[in-house]
Parts: C-alpha cells; sequence; structure tokens
C-alpha cells in the first residue's frame, strides 16, 4: 500500500482483507490497532487495569501511543486523525493528504 524509505516502514495489503500488515525495519514488534481516538483508546485501556507506555504522540497521519492491556501486552493505538499517506506509482510516501473534513 505505501512504503516510506526515509524511517524505513511498509504498509502491506492482506488478500481479501480489510487487514494490512505494517513492517518496520527500526521497531520492536507490537500489535497495532487503528482506533477512531487515540486519547479514547488510551483512556478506556487505563480505566481497564492498563497503563500508558507511550502518551499519545503527533505522527505524520495522525496520533500513536503505545500502551500495556491488564495483561501486560503491549499495544500501539493509532488514529488517521491528520490524514493518510499519499504514494507515488511505486508506494513510496510523497507527503499525507488531510481528511476530507479538513481540507478547505
Amino acid at each position: 500500500m505505501w512504503r516510506n524509505d526515509a524511517v524505513g516502514q511498509v504498509g502491506l495489503r492482506l488478500p481479501e482483507s480489510q487487514a494490512k500488515l505494517d513492517l518496520s525495519t527500526n521497531l520492536e514488534y507490537a500489535v497495532n490497532w487503528l482506533v477512531t481516538s487515540v486519547s479514547e483508546a488510551v483512556e478506556t485501556i487505563v480505566e481497564a487495569g492498563g497503563k500508558v507506555i507511550l502518551k499519545p504522540t503527533q505522527i505524520p497521519v495522525g496520533r500513536l501511543a503505545v500502551v500495556n492491556d491488564p495483561f501486560g501486552n503491549a499495544l500501539v493505538l493509532l488514529d488517521l486523525s491528520a490524514g493518510r499517506y499519499v504514494t507515488d506509482a511505486d508506494g513510496r510516501v510523497l507527503g499525507v493528504q488531510p481528511r476530507a473534513a479538513d481540507r478547505p
């Protein structure tokens, strides 16, 4: 779907599925969950007994946080509140297309 050579990441679409697989050359493995709102998801997990590992942080396409669920499993939470990657014909990231609601 996309690749960002500058940060060593790629997003792969899984066949016959809405799921995708993001790979990185410089990050440890962790399950990534696409959520509507990182802040709300973090709050829900903390209320259920989890804990925050990395506070919500701005990234090019939105916000990201890392939490441990109540059982100690690391989860990466991501929202696309800033938009989606725009790519060239080879899938290389050119920039971020803002969400439709944010465009003039």
